[in-house]
Order: structure tokens, then C-alpha cells, then sequence
């Protein structure tokens, strides 16, 4: 078994060993029992790459349902780290052997909720400079798996940190309206009116003429928003932001969805760029745009991240940028002295992280 070393722990809490051990070894400490509020990681994917000679490294396994057992069974121990508002955030790709995905991914995200996790989301992480297959019969990975889940069934989230401008404005569909003509806020909204045309919607059928139902205008200015005025995130008319007919059966759909005034809730696929190694760097990194959305979604300035195989230490580095406290863990030496030295530079001003203004830049697709 792997040894556990300390390395720099009082500077920089970068921990040298197998993940599973030494995550047992914190367990063991009541002060480290729910004190992380998120838990970041990116484990080695099945058969994929070697990282060293450990014969207890993650993903060379002899089959994919042992590697799937050995990530749930590091995983359960994750969530006893966790605080109860806490989350699992999994960056992961799935393997494919001759014709066929072994669907890792989802097999491990049912294991992970068989253990007592919540499965928020599974995003699709789109690497906009990926690289063409030489493959004659599959198709090119343009993408990875970000599996979300928490600790209970609801958790801190900050969707206030990660919004973004409304497709129209960031790309510049429609143009910027004078200031006087945005509106931030309802004014004079009437319930009663509401509930009138939410009742003629809903009750109308497929071949219910328009005509026979309230315009576009009288929906927006029950909900009281100046139909003639602009949303400040997309810069539409408000009575661009009404629908007159119901999807389906979906009754709960809304009639009137304004955008927030802070931008808009991202979606669940994000455009980020796969970064480069170099030298002796480690040579599958974490982009660090990716990590700062995570961090800045899902908790505040002081709380605990931990990252269970940290690499170079790219979650480490983004958690010093954005003032929280951090622990790391990975297996081979050469790993841990890289990310703690990468977090210092970070502290000390040496490395310069130019991580993305997600509403100007638009790295998420909303």
C-alpha cells in the first residue's frame, strides 16, 4: 500500500499517498469530518494513461467494473468529509474498447447515488480545441463528463457567481438599448391578471386560434414589465419574453420567463478550452477556467476544497486565487511537490491565473 507522507502540510496541505487511505486517515480526525464544503476532482480515467509504477493507481484496474468499485469506494468516504450543504464535483471520461463505451460515467454516477449521493447534474464539458481521431469508424471525443452531485438533497449553490449574459447581447444580436429603455425590475404587477390568463392558456387546446388568446403585450404587463421596454441580460422586448401556448401538457411551463437582471442561469454545457503541458508538467490538466466556475458556483470565500487526486495541483491553485482553504492528495511524490509549488507561485504572485469573465466572454453555453 501507498505510503502517507506529509508534504509542506502546514503551507500549502498537499498530502502524498493512496487517495482512499489517506481520506480514511482524515476521517479519523473529528475536525476533518464535514468540513468540505466542496470536493473537486478529476481521477485518472480506465485505462487511459499511466502515471507512475504504484500498482494501487486509479484506472489500471484489470476490468471497469473493478475501477468503478475502487472511485465508489473513495467516494463514499468523500461524502463523510463533506459538510451537509456540501458537493462531489467529477470531472471523468468514459473508455471505449474496439466499437463500444463502456458508459463509465453513468455507471459511476448510479453506483454514487446507491451510496447516499444526490445526482444534480451531469454537464457536458465541450473542449472547443479538441483533437480530430484518426479513427476510421468513431467519431472524435469532442467532450467529458462533469458529474454534480451532493451531499443531501440540496446544496450551496451561488448561481449569482457564474451567470452570464443572454445569448442575443453576448453575441451581439441586438443592440444595446438607451438606459432609459431597460427594466429591472416588475412594477405594478397584478396577480388577479395572472391568474386570469394563466387559466385561458392552460385551457386552450392545440388549434385554439391567437386570436382567442391574450396577446404577448397584455402578458408582460401583468407580470408587470412595460412590453415596450428591454431586459438588461438579453436586451429583448419584454413581450418577446411572453409564449401564448403551452408546450405540451406541461402546465407548469411558464408564460412569462424575464430573465434574471444579473444574466442569465448558465446551461449545462460548457465551452472551455483543454490546456496544454509542458516539460515535465503533468500531462492531463485540469483547465483552470473549468475549476473556477465549480468553486465560484458552489462555495464562498474561507470554505474548504478538497481534491482527492490532485495532479499538478490546478484545483489547489484556483482555490488560492479565489481565497479558500485547500487540501490536496496524490499518489506519487513528483505530483505533490509540482502542486504545491504551483499553489505557491499562485500565493506569492508568481503565476498570473487569467481566468475568464464567464458573462463577458461567454465560456458557458446558456
Amino acid at each position: 500500500m501507498a505510503c502517507f507522507k506529509n508534504q509542506s502540510l502546514l503551507l500549502h496541505q498537499v498530502l502524498q499517498g493512496n487517495s482512499y487511505d489517506v481520506l480514511c486517515g482524515l476521517l479519523k480526525d473529528s475536525r476533518e469530518k464535514g468540513k468540505y464544503r466542496l470536493i473537486v476532482t478529476s481521477p485518472p480515467y480506465y485505462g487511459h494513461r499511466h502515471y507512475g509504477n504504484d500498482p494501487y493507481e486509479i484506472g489500471q484496474e484489470k476490468t471497469d467494473a473493478e475501477y468503478i468499485d475502487n472511485l465508489a469506494k473513495t467516494f463514499a468516504v468523500c461524502r463523510n468529509l463533506l459538510t451537509e450543504d456540501g458537493s462531489l464535483w467529477i470531472v471523468i471520461g468514459d473508455t471505449r474498447r474496439r466499437y463500444e463505451k463502456l458508459m463509465i460515467p453513468h455507471k459511476l454516477a448510479q453506483r454514487l447515488v446507491g451510496i447516499g449521493y444526490t445526482f444534480r447534474e451531469d454537464i457536458i464539458w465541450y473542449k472547443k480545441n479538441n483533437i480530430s481521431s484518426s479513427s476510421k469508424e468513431n467519431l472524435s471525443q469532442a467532450y467529458e463528463i462533469v458529474l454534480f452531485l451532493s451531499k443531501n438533497e440540496k446544496c450551496y449553490t451561488n448561481l449569482d457567481g457564474i451567470r452570464i449574459a443572454g445569448n442575443e447581447a453576448r453575441e451581439g444580436r441586438n443592440r444595446t438599448p438607451p438606459s432609459h429603455m431597460l427594466q429591472y425590475k416588475p412594477l405594478n404587477e397584478s396577480k388577479e391578471k395572472i391568474t386570469e390568463i394563466l387559466e385561458i392558456v392552460h385551457n386552450a387546446r392545440h388549434d385554439t386560434p391567437f386570436k382567442e388568446l391574450p396577446t404577448t403585450s397584455e402578458i408582460s404587463k401583468a407580470y408587470g414589465y412595460d412590453p415596450e421596454k428591454y431586459c438588461p441580460t438579453c436586451y429583448r422586448k419584454f413581450k418577446r419574453h411572453a409564449t401564448r401556448k403551452r408546450i405540451g401538457d406541461h402546465k407548469h411551463y411558464p408564460i412569462f420567463a424575464v430573465c434574471n437582471s444579473n444574466g442569465k442561469n448558465p446551461g449545462n454545457v460548457w465551452e472551455v478550452a483543454t490546456k496544454a503541458h509542458y516539460g515535465s508538467e503533468h500531462f492531463a490538466i485540469f483547465p483552470e477556467d473549468l475549476v473556477d466556475i465549480i468553486i465560484n458556483f458552489t462555495t464562498q470565500e474561507g470554505d474548504w476544497v478538497l481534491d482527492p487526486f490532485v495532479g499538478r495541483g490546478t484545483s489547489g491553485m484556483v482555490s488560492e486565487y479565489r481565497h479558500r482553504r485547500f487540501r490536496g492528495i496524490d499518489l506519487y511524490a513528483e505530483n505533490v511537490s509540482h502542486a504545491i509549488e504551483n499553489i505557491r507561485s499562485v500565493k506569492v504572485g508568481k503565476i498570473t491565473l487569467n481566468l475568464s469573465d464567464q458573462k463577458r466572454h461567454g465560456c458557458l453555453d446558456s
